[in-house]
């Protein structure tokens, strides 16, 4: 009969040493890990659902405010109001600005936007700001993460399905899953030796939709400013590519990229005089608006509703979403000037101006009628969303919100 082996003293003694060794490098990897530096708090019930508001209110006052230096636009996300400063985002009740939900690190944040159902926070890391976190706006529970490379600051847009996050020389599209659709530009490493090497362009300005990012570069040895049109393709790092040089807007001139629908794009260009060019996809200027004045340096988009609204620094130009048709401008008034982008309520154009808010028929233009509100001057836009029946602003650094 085979004798039984025995544990001897040394085999215990090495046991117990590997035991120790996997449990300090277990505990050295959650100490130095993302996770330990986490704090995720959920929501204690779901947060409920918005109902719209049945009709522009007659007068609005501040209801609560909140520092969000991290977000660019108000972001209501499913039923919460969306902030982002430091290193914390907070889902707040739309109407007191409770906390309902939080999700911090100790890392300051780069940016935050949303998408679908998803508010998107970014952070930065040894290669950029290129680690995401979502967190679901209805519950506060985590979502979908990445981590990629990026500059060391990036510029955040959404159009509600997609992510754009744009630096100096590198961007990408994100889908709700945050699954890559789209890079252009540099990288730290190559990873496909038969893909060739990346244009050292510097990004000036870019939009996105789904399907396209449109993007203005101004490049080495190139004199005029550059429209990259990039499409989605099979290979999210091999997009379609269209170059429109920009005959007469030098490489250091103050154009831009407003938006993209679909495959439409809409471009501010400066010279030979102030123009709102829309261009397709095949690179063809298919309409232009001219303006009266260059736009300031803050001027800002957003979509609402069936509309795009511009903000040049004193009026608004509005386009249809679906195409970027020019319908009309709100222009200065005597009285006062937009001091923003505009957004729709109950059927109803909002636009910020100096002393509150003008009221516009979305369709045509016409005006309404006007709501007082004793608002600071800003250096920057005001920006309006709406959450049911609130109006929230993004003031610089600070979300208020006006019911």
């Amino acid at each position: 009969m085979v004798q039984p082996e025995r544990r001897t003293r040394g085999d215990l003694i090495a046991a117990g040493v590997i035991a120790l060794v996997v449990a300090v490098t277990a505990a050295l990897i959650w100490w130095t890990s993302d996770a330990r530096a986490t704090i995720s708090k959920p929501a204690a019930e779901p947060v409920p659902s918005l109902t719209p508001a049945p009709q522009v209110p007659t007068g609005l006052k501040q209801l609560w405010s909140a520092n969000s230096a991290k977000t660019t636009a108000p972001l209501v996300v499913s039923g919460a109001v969306v902030t982002g400063d430091g290193g914390t985002v907070i889902g707040r009740d739309p109407v007191t600005g409770a906390e309902l939900w939080s999700y911090s690190r100790d890392l300051e944040l780069c940016g935050v936007t949303s998408v679908y159902q998803y508010a998107v926070a970014v952070y930065p890391d040894a290669r950029g700001c290129g680690q995401v976190s979502t967190i679901d706006a209805g519950t506060g529970k985590r979502g979908p993460a990445r981590t990629g490379y990026a500059d060391p600051e990036v510029r955040l847009s959404t159009d509600g399905s997609t992510v754009l996050s744009a630096g100096d020389s590198r961007l990408e599209l994100w889908r709700s899953d945050m699954v890559r659709m789209l890079s252009w530009g540099a990288l730290d490493a190559r990873v496909k030796p038969d893909v060739p090497q990346s244009p050292l362009c510097r990004l000036v300005s870019a939009a996105a939709s789904s399907a396209a990012v449109s993007v203005m570069e101004s490049c080495p040895q190139q004199s005029e400013m550059r429209l990259t049109l990039l499409r989605v393709s099979d290979e999210e790092d091999v997009p379609e590519v269209k170059y429109e040089q920009q005959p007469g807007v030098s490489s250091d001139a103050d154009a831009r990229v407003i938006a993209v629908s679909d495959t439409t794009t809409a471009v501010y260009l400066p010279s030979p005089h102030p123009v709102v060019n829309i261009v397709d996809d095949t690179g063809t200027v298919t309409a232009s608006t001219r303006l009266d004045t260059a736009p300031s340096e803050h001027a800002t988009m957003t979509r609402a509703g069936d509309v795009t609204t511009w903000w040049t620094g004193d009026s608004v130009l509005v386009f249809d979403s679906s195409g970027l048709h020019y319908k009309y401008t709100v222009a200065p008034a005597p009285n006062g000037a937009p001091v923003g982008p505009a957004t729709v309520m109950a059927g109803e154009l909002l636009v910020p101006v100096t002393d509150g808010y003008d009221v516009f028929d979305v369709k045509t233009g016409r005006g309404i009628r006007h709501i007082d509100l004793d608002r600071p001057a800003q250096s920057t836009a005001v920006v309006p969303a709406v959450a049911g029946s609130t109006v929230i602003e993004q003031r610089g650094d600070t979300v208020v919100a006006l019911g």
